[in-house]
């Protein structure tokens, strides 16, 4: 019966680790050079960030090390390539101006990225430019020689920016990063830090033993499942995940419970 169970519990338990296991733990990022000045942090999960320029037209610079990305930090030796994209939000504000590019680039720890550039869909009869509200595009880099890599985990830092030097701050804009991806020469994804990877550290049959073995009545067994799922914080991808999956480990412990009680009365 324990073993029925734990295995029940251990697919359960896969299944809802295998949602972040490519996401970077985007809670780590912060601002090149230890300066916050010329950009704000509004919010992450693990599949995203979104800042916003502190003051108009300055060079927005989001930092984020690889030690804090990377599963397991020996993987930087494998790295070849990355990727990832940038959605600006609000550009509907630029309609009208003499404003017609946005774009930058990242510095990846050795060199630079392919760099970004957005313009306008569109322009009036005026020839002033017509922005759609929300515009995505994507960036990446690739590390062609062993001599590009960083010298260590601690010197792989990437740098996110908009150069353009355009008054995104006064217009509302704000820019989200995102499908952070990182692949080796072969084209493997490699496996990257989770906001939940502590939850996650606790073996799956102990678990399950102990519901099996200490499980209350079968009507004292709801209450206590329900406390096993947290109160969701805010609505992101990353707390979606973690609700979904203490629901779906909690699903399995109810089980669990109530199994255990029917043998008992046997």
């Amino acid at each position: 019966m324990k073993k029925l169970f734990a295995g029940i519990a251990a697919v359960a338990l896969a299944a809802s680790l295998s949602a972040g296991v490519s996401a970077a733990d985007w809670s780590a990022a912060t601002f090149a050079d230890n300066d916050p000045s010329t950009v704000n942090i509004l919010s992450y999960d693990e599949d995203s960030i979104t800042f916003e320029e502190v003051n108009d037209s300055a060079i927005t610079k989001v930092a984020i090390n690889l030690a804090d990305v990377l599963e397991d930090p020996a993987d930087l030796d494998r790295i070849y390539e990355g990727s990832w994209k940038l959605t600006y939000h609000g550009l509907s504000s630029l309609s009208g101006t003499e404003i017609g590019w946005l774009g930058g680039g990242a510095y990846c720890a050795t060199g630079n990225s392919n760099s970004h550039s957005l313009a306008p869909n569109d322009y009036d009869e005026n020839g002033a430019p017509i922005w759609e509200d929300e515009q995505t595009v994507e960036d990446s880099f690739k590390w062609l020689l062993p001599s590009s890599k960083p010298a260590s985990i601690e010197d792989a830092t990437f740098v996110f920016m908009d150069w353009s030097g355009q008054p995104l701050k006064s217009n509302g804009i704000t820019i989200t990063l995102s499908d952070f991806v990182l692949k080796d020469a072969d084209g493997n994804v490699i496996p990257q830090k989770s906001l939940s990877a502590a939850a996650e550290e606790a073996p799956a049959e102990e678990v399950v033993e102990e519901v099996a073995e200490e499980a209350a009545p079968v009507e004292e067994a709801a209450p206590a499942a329900e406390e096993a799922a947290p109160a969701p914080v805010a609505a992101t991808t990353s707390t979606a995940t973690g609700n979904a999956s203490a629901a779906a480990v909690a699903a399995v412990m109810a089980a669990a419970a109530v199994a255990a009680a029917a043998t008992r009365k046997k």
